[in-house]
């Protein structure tokens, strides 16, 4: 039965297979065979060593590894066997010519990346051999990092590093809490809380630590940095053989500490070694590469096949045409050709390796090391732009993948989060919902509304009990920590270790700061400041807020953390009268499903209208739990986060039992302003033909509004809706529907809708028919999306037929699945932690950069890459062609036109120089005439440099070239015209070395026309590419040297050079081979606009780019807001009308227009239906 057994495992081989989680032995002791049993594993489990091991490579793999690694790229491996081939036949040129050359390109990338893992070597090494203080033998050992085990207790200090990942045991501070920095595992520069258990926060002393009985159950090593699930088991006396159990602790990620974090403001801790070595989740995340390609350079492997078949036509076509001729009457009568008229396969071959290693040179062997390193050095000056620089932190711009720099300048679609994207994260508390009652704060005053319609405000100078209830509910339900200004005027979080005072906790004044991971908590606690509502802190547990000046003590009981899937926190708190209070907030689409009390009503029109006016809304909610239903909640979340497998599932199943039966106090609206330029970023895209799709977590309305404000949605565009829809069948008729609707008004310009429980649907059953609406639509907003959702977006436009160029760009961790989905990820530099910069392609810290992102560097990426490759191409085509235009005049005998120096050194020396420094510095247009003229965007999507079209071109004119210097040459040998005084006729080395010259000047001074902007190190490496081959050249022909075996041409270039009708033909085959591409690059420049005429065309579109980046709206007359009901909503009666036009798009009867480019005073006014 074992074939069967196995038989049934490659049927169900797509499962997941199951983990086995690991048993770690804390202070490396062992517990006996209970522990084994209670486990579930056997003894003597190994795991890895503490070494850093970033290197790729040791001494002694170096040159096997690097070598398998070089050649597995086909150019080098092709190379390789055209010099073994040179090596097994008689060939026609020395060997040199090939093996030279791929010496030269493999020395040099060895090199690179021997340097680069030396540096490794160096940095590992100081890794490793880092002294650390562990616990051994009931006292602190100094040991070096790399011998530090798995279970080993470490102590690491104030400001030191965590040497691998560690589970916090005790700490100094009498709370069990350390802070940590973690710059260097997500860039997040905030402080970050951890906490030890309490069942282990009173081990600080070694002989505590060696006396410890304890083993932890976690899983195996993962990288992802925001998962940890573990158990600690706390046994007796570890001197009894069997010692019992007496607790288990879950552990979560609050509990670990990650290599590559930093202690900070607490003395020291001590923690277990869990993960070692390259198990840490560090070692694990830097084995995650992007497996991204480039469009160009797919493309580029396409023209490389094409190029191998025509290599293998015209070997075959030579091969045959040679052995036809050799059986003609004509070369019979050759006797001195010594003909034979049979063909033995051996002679076959061998004329057909030798036609191989004439013809090879049609592959550029230097094109992967050269765009190599156009690539990397091209991708600093991003880096180094100054006008990406933040003003506001000073942040420069980060590449993270040079391989993707030209598709920068490919993009089509862009998937943009909205909050801490398009917004500034940065939060301020406007107005709430309490007890069915609208209410404002303004400068630390709450003001209440008279009636529904909230026109009008009256001060609130007493606070009701609603009142109290709601705002001590926001006060208490949150995670923020304290901060207080020191003399250094720097933050610190406040510790409460022995010897240390909290003065957090104790304030003679309330002069310090809150920090929190979530801005809007953060606004809510400094909302609840203002209105007389403080929050100090938290000492063991205990919370002490000041009510109206009157102090108060709470005890934090658990808390419910927040994650993206139920979209809601909780905290449970024990109150001075010892009733236990459950108090919830987040999402209203979670909480009010859970209330069975309260406002439900009013509160869902308020936060309706908060929505119109863009501000992001939060439901608050409130539970009474009696001590018998706390307890045994908690028995079972107890039993929930002590399981390794599904332990999400199970917690949050028990979660949502907890977070049930609530009463709703009320909700909140919270203000995020837009960025600035995010409205003129947006227009300048949709003009460059990049279509915008927002992805937001947000409530439909509130995605709708903003959509306006930032001129996402334009007024008179009809907007589509896929919301609300309950089952793949309604989505069905739906999107019929719209598709009818857009194949009825085809000229009509859309917008699309969409909310996220409505394309789960979509996705799962109809995907094609959403593909096919979505195409039609200039723009989409989808609203109330998951992470996933937002990748499962990404992958549906990848879909669609025309394969578009995606790009996504996002500040949190749940923008990562879309940032990676896309073919381009951009990260932002905002308040949600540095995940989506880590795991992104390129990252800034303002979205506004993205239109220089794109619209100047991702042009100029686009423009260089594309050039260099064609070039590269180009050159070698009109290089070799005279090669086969000789074999015909030579009556396909393989003998080479060049000589082997010149066939060595024309790409990796003579022509590979000016192409690099071209693709470095050129610019085809200014960054202010791209940023002003849109359209050159567009001119060069769909990989237009890189078409079929473009390539043939160029490959035409390789060929011409090669034409007019072949052919050139042969009528000025026709006549056998003597070209010296002396009379003497130039012979079949010279004929060879006057083309060579003619190629060098030629495919130069073709690059010098194809470029439109001169520095001087291009013009430098263009004189240096011609006079130093000829300055190589008279060298070479001038002195004999029997190894290079020139003696063939010994003074063959100085004769040439001392000709007039050499210089004239120099002179003449230049002009007429460049002809046509100066022809065609002015009717490129004056037809396309590429060019002089761009000013002309801009000056004839500037009337409309004014209309598009209008700097000042000010609105005369008021008619009616925009309300996804069809009814109504009254003017805003704040400021913020004229700092963002309206949050609610208005249908206004008359605008005056302020233009950035009229005169001053200068508006015009328009009426708009």
């Amino acid at each position: 039965m074992g074939w069967m057994n196995h038989l049934d495992r490659l049927i169900r081989g797509k499962q997941a297979p199951l983990v086995r989680n690991r048993t770690i032995n804390v202070g490396s002791k062992s517990h006996s065979p209970l522990e084994n049993a209670l486990s579930g594993t056997s003894r003597g489990e190994v795991f890895v060593d503490n070494r850093v091991v970033s290197a790729k490579y040791t001494v002694w793999n170096f040159i096997p590894k690097n070598l398998f690694e070089q050649f597995r790229r086909i150019a080098n491996f092709y190379f390789l066997c055209i010099a073994i081939i040179q090596m097994s036949i008689d060939s026609p040129v020395n060997p040199a010519t090939s093996s030279l050359p791929l010496v030269f390109v493999i020395t040099v990338t060895a090199i690179k990346q021997g340097y680069e893992d030396w540096l490794r070597h160096r940095n590992d090494r100081e890794v490793n051999l880092r002294l650390v203080d562990v616990v051994q033998q009931g006292s602190i050992q100094q040991v070096q990092s790399q011998n530090i085990h798995v279970g080993d207790i470490v102590r690491v200090k104030r400001d030191e590093s965590f040497p691998c990942d560690l589970v916090l045991i005790s700490t100094s501070n009498n709370e069990g809490k350390c802070y940590i920095t973690t710059a260097n595992l997500d860039g997040e520069t905030n402080l970050k809380t951890h906490y030890c258990p309490k069942e282990t926060r009173q081990l600080k002393t070694t002989e505590q630590l060696s006396a410890f009985s304890a083993c932890i159950e976690c899983q195996n090593p993962t990288p992802d940095l925001y998962k940890f699930m573990g158990t600690l088991k706390i046994f007796g006396d570890a001197d009894i053989e069997n010692p019992q159990l007496l607790t288990k602790v879950s552990l979560g990620l609050e509990n670990t500490l990650l290599r590559g974090a930093r202690l900070k403001d607490t003395e020291f801790i001590y923690g277990c070694a869990v993960y070692t070595g390259q198990d840490t989740k560090m070692a694990q995340n830097s084995k995650l590469t992007s497996n991204k390609f480039s469009t160009v350079e797919k493309t580029m492997n396409m023209f490389l096949l094409f190029f191998l078949s025509i290599l293998v036509v015209e070997i075959s076509v030579c091969t045959a045409l040679k052995y036809k001729m050799w059986f003609s009457p004509t070369i019979a009568d050759a006797w001195y050709l010594n003909a034979n008229h049979s063909a033995p396969v051996r002679d076959v071959l061998q004329d057909v390796f030798s036609f191989l290693v004439v013809f090879n040179y049609i592959i550029p062997i230097s094109l992967y090391v050269t765009l190599e390193m156009q690539k990397f050095i091209g991708s600093l000056f991003f880096a180094w732009d100054e006008e990406l620089r933040c003003p506001i932190t000073g942040e420069i711009p980060i590449c993270n993948s040079s391989d993707l720099n030209e598709e920068l300048g490919q993009v089509q679609y862009l998937f943009t989060d909205k909050t801490g994207t398009l917004t500034e994260n940065n939060m301020e508390f406007r107005q709430c919902s309490i007890a069915g009652l609208k209410h404002m704060e303004k400068e630390g005053d709450l003001f209440a509304a008279l009636d529904n319609s909230a026109r009008h405000f009256n001060p609130v100078h007493h606070f009701t009990a609603y009142l109290e209830e709601f705002f001590v509910g926001l006060a208490l339900c949150h995670t923020v920590q304290v901060s207080i200004p020191t003399s250094s005027k720097r933050e610190e979080v406040v510790s409460s270790h022995p010897g240390y005072v909290n003065n957090t906790f104790h304030p003679d004044h309330f002069d310090y700061t809150y920090q929190a991971s979530s801005p809007d908590e953060k606004a809510l606690v400094e909302a609840c400041r203002r209105l007389g509502i403080v929050f100090h802190g938290e000492e063991d547990g205990l919370i002490r807020l000041t009510v109206f000046g009157q102090d108060r003590y709470y005890r934090r009981l658990q808390v419910l953390e927040f994650d993206s899937n139920r979209k809601r926190m909780s905290t449970i708190v024990l109150f001075p009268d010892d009733s236990i209070w459950l108090i919830c907030k987040g999402a209203e689409s979670t909480i009010i499903p859970n209330c069975i009390g309260g406002p439900i009503s009013q509160t869902l029109e308020h936060i309706n209208d908060y929505a119109l006016l863009g501000l992001r809304t939060l439901a608050i909610s409130a539970r009474q739990l009696t001590s018998e239903q706390y307890g045994d909640m908690m028995e079972k979340l107890n039993e929930a986060r002590q399981m390794m497998v599904d332990r999400e599932l199970y917690v949050s199943q028990i979660f949502d039992v907890i977070e049930s039966d609530m009463t709703l106090l009320g909700a909140t609206g919270v203000e995020d302003q837009l960025q600035d330029g995010v409205a003129e970023t947006l227009e300048a895209l949709r003009a460059a033909g990049i279509k915008v799709w927002v992805l937001t977590g947000d409530k439909l309305e509130t995605a709708i509004n903003i959509a306006y404000s930032c001129g996402h949605f334009k007024r008179g565009m009809q907007l589509l809706t896929l919301t609300a829809q309950t089952s793949p069948a309604e989505c069905q008729e739906t999107l019929w529907r719209l598709r009818r609707r857009i194949w009825d008004e085809p000229i009509q310009n859309f917008g699309f809708v969409v909310d996220g429980e409505s394309l789960a649907h979509s996705l799962r059953e109809h995907r094609q028919l959403l593909s096919e609406v979505c195409s039609h639509c200039n723009t989409v907003v989808c609203c109330r999306m998951s992470p996933i959702q937002k990748a499962e977006v990404v992958k549906v436009v990848k879909g669609f037929s025309s394969k578009p160029i995606t790009a996504a760009i996002g500040d949190g961790a749940n923008d990562v699945s879309m940032i990676q989905e896309a073919h381009v990820g951009i990260g932002i530099m905002g308040k949600e932690g540095r995940q989506a910069v880590r795991c992104s392609d390129f990252a800034f810290a303002r979205f506004r950069f993205l239109r220089r992102v794109l619209l100047v560097h991702g042009h100029w990426y686009y423009w260089r890459v594309s050039t260099l490759v064609q070039y590269f191409f180009y050159k070698n085509i009109t290089f070799i062609t005279p090669a086969v235009f000789f074999a015909i005049f030579s009556a396909y005998s393989t003998q080479p036109i060049y000589d082997t120096f010149f066939l060595t050194f024309y790409n990796i020396f003579f022509t590979s120089w000016p192409i690099l420094i071209f693709g470095l510095l050129e610019q085809n247009f200014t960054s202010r005439q791209l940023l002003e003229n849109l359209h050159l965007y567009r001119d060069i999507a769909n990989n237009a440099r890189m078409s079929w079209f473009q390539f043939f071109k160029w490959t035409l004119l390789g060929l011409w070239h090669s034409v007019v210097i072949f052919f050139g040459c042969i009528l000025l040998w026709e006549s056998d015209t003597p070209f010296d005084s002396r009379g003497l006729t130039m012979d079949f080395w010279s004929f060879g070395t006057l083309i060579y010259t003619g190629v060098i000047v030629v495919v130069s001074l073709k690059l010098m026309l194809q470029s439109r902007h001169w520095t001087a190190p291009f013009v430098i490496s263009i004189l240096l590419s011609v006079f130093g081959f000829m300055g190589l050249a008279f060298l070479y022909c001038g002195i004999s040297v029997d190894a290079l075996n020139n003696g063939p041409l010994k003074w063959v270039y100085m004769n040439l050079l001392s000709t007039g009708p050499v210089w004239l033909f120099i002179v003449f085959g230049v002009v007429v081979a460049l002809l046509p591409d100066t022809l065609i690059g002015v009717w490129e420049a004056y037809s396309a606009g590429e060019g002089v005429l761009v000013n002309q065309r801009y000056r004839q579109r500037r009337v409309d780019h004014n209309l598009s980046t209008l700097t000042s709206v000010t609105v005369v007359s008021w008619a009616t807001s925009w309300s996804p009901t069809g009814g109504t909503a009254p003017a805003p009666t704040d400021d913020r009308l004229s700092r963002s036009c309206v949050n609610s798009p208005p249908l206004f009867t008359t605008i005056d227009i302020q233009s950035p480019f009229a005169k001053s005073q200068e508006k015009v006014t328009f009426r708009m239906q």
